[in-house]
């Protein structure tokens, strides 16, 4: 439990780090200057994000625990401490990935220090794909173990403190190009879970009026409780425990972070597909994706990641995603937010969604050349009646690999990631949100133009579905991989919440030191 403690100390870190450095998320004039530096990407020596001390103790401690577990403690021939080994070892190389996004090389430690700090230049440096390549081999051995659960402290069942070896090892593997282990990996953690893109979270219009809604839940998901949340950073319910910040850093008329104009434009102009509930039919198009904030037709703002609105007679487009979250609500005030109108405490951070795993498949699917195959999962579902039907997945790209098989009755249910804030008539739409030239098995576009076409709605639909959660800069750097454009995709995407100095950036983040913390 003491590693978890200290893990749960850098959520606010994950997330910061992974969006500032993004093209979803800007700082504002009430930063500190640390914060507007990494924004900027002109990091001094001493930023306080920049101090990596927090990751090498917690590595640290990790090893010690693994140094010093008996793993050879058997009651009725079960190895009873494998699972807490290896969900240790899990959290190491966690850890380390974090380290290692950051940094871009990282310290290799496996076993445990007295003097940290003095000893880190002793060991040697691996890059992130020497990394990768260690923690993989590292977690391997743990695939099928057992997962833990201590049952409820402090009011949260502790299930989903603990991070799914399959989740971290497909994000390894789909890091090194490795596609195949990567789908196997997050189909394994699907499989083991009956994990569901369900219809429950998602934001819709009641008609083409858009005077109300049929639904409007999609922040549901990002409740511990949901059935959404596959893994999560928990906090106490104790006020003068450590809690995250980010609320305050958002929801706040002196806000810190903002959501970048460029993502809320976009988000703003994205199709729309008015569908009639419970019928395969299109009613109507309009603009806008709700899962960033819905706009009546008279003018009226529902906030959902973000939301156009007033606080404290501060007229501004704030981040509403870490209100949405759980949060308690204490006795006393927050003299830094006065917005809030009280005291609250956050008390979970989600780290991976069920989106999360369904999207990075799909991301991983569309390398291996079955961009119609992971179209589906943005706009269907993947269930046998997609799977089966030819003009939604092309049955050339269904060679009977296991991470192929979603024929079963536990995902008859699966919808379209897009339909949780474009429309429940996505599914249906034949005009607009298609694979040009390749939505049938007789085509005139060319393979590798789909799998880009369909990258770029997977990068987009990422974006949506799971902004400002801290995974921007992991997808971006993928992608990036993913097309040997390092780092020329990542500054063309980034560059553009700078605005008019978006050409300048672009060529500054061509500097690859630019985008570490060295």
């Amino acid at each position: 439990m003491g590693i978890l403690a200290q893990i749960q100390k850098l959520g606010d870190r994950y997330v910061l780090m992974g969006e500032l450095r993004g093209d979803l998320m800007e700082t504002t004039v009430n930063a500190d200057v640390d914060l507007q530096e990494i924004s900027k990407f002109e990091v001094s020596a001493s930023n306080q994000y920049k101090m990596m001390n927090d990751y090498y103790q917690v590595i640290n401690n990790c090893n010690y625990a693994i140094a010093h577990m008996d793993t050879t403690l058997v009651d009725y021939e079960d190895k009873v401490m494998i699972p807490e080994f290896a969900q240790i070892k899990v959290l190491r190389a966690w850890t380390y990935w974090q380290l290692a996004l950051l940094c871009g090389e990282v310290s290799w430690i496996e076993t445990p220090i007295l003097d940290l700090e003095a000893s880190l230049k002793d060991y040697p440096q691996k890059n992130q794909e020497q990394l990768a390549e260690l923690l993989i081999e590292d977690l391997k051995p743990y695939i099928g173990v057992r997962d833990l659960n201590y049952g409820s402290v402090d009011g949260l069942n502790l299930d989903k403190v603990f991070i799914p070896v399959d989740m971290l090892l497909g994000d390894l593997y789909l890091f090194l190009n490795q596609y195949a282990n990567a789908a196997t990996a997050y189909y394994r953690l699907i499989k083991e879970r009956e994990l569901m893109v369900t219809s429950m979270y998602r934001n819709s219009w009641l008609d083409i009026s858009r005077r109300g809604f049929s639904y409007f839940t999609h922040t549901s998901g990002l409740s511990y409780a949901s059935s959404e949340v596959v893994s999560s950073f928990v906090y106490s319910s104790d006020a003068k425990a450590y809690h995250p910040l980010l609320l305050r850093m958002s929801y706040n008329d002196k806000a810190f972070i903002a959501p970048a104009q460029s993502f809320v434009d976009e988000m703003s102009n994205a199709l729309y597909v008015v569908g009639v509930e419970g019928k395969p039919t299109v009613s109507g198009y309009c603009d806008g994706d709700m899962r960033g904030q819905a706009i009546l037709a008279g003018g009226q703002v529902y906030p959902s990641a973000y939301g156009s609105m007033t606080l404290n007679n501060v007229a501004a487009t704030y981040i509403c995603k870490f209100f949405n979250m759980d949060n308690t609500s204490v006795s006393g005030s927050d003299p830094e937010n006065e917005a809030l109108g009280g005291l609250y405490l956050q008390r979970t951070l989600p780290l991976y969604r069920v989106s999360h795993v369904y999207l990075r498949l799909a991301e991983a699917l569309n390398r291996l050349e079955k961009p119609t195959m992971a179209f589906a999962v943005l706009k269907y579902g993947l269930n046998a009646t997609t799977l089966e039907n030819p003009n939604r997945v092309k049955q050339s790209e269904r060679k009977g690999e296991i991470y192929t098989d979603f024929t079963e009755d536990i995902f008859a249910d699966n919808v379209g990631t897009a339909t949780r804030g474009r429309g429940n008539g996505i599914p249906y739409d034949n005009e607009f949100y298609i694979i040009p030239d390749f939505n049938t098995e007789t085509s005139t576009g060319t393979l590798e133009d789909s799998i880009l076409f369909v990258e770029d709605c997977i990068v987009d639909e990422m974006a949506a579905e799971t902004c400002f959660e801290g995974n921007r800069f992991f997808d971006l750097l993928r992608v990036a991989r993913h097309r040997n454009q390092y780092p020329a995709y990542m500054a063309k995407k980034v560059s553009k919440r700078f605005g008019e100095n978006a050409e300048r950036m672009e060529q500054a983040l061509m500097e690859e030191e630019r985008w570490y913390m060295k």
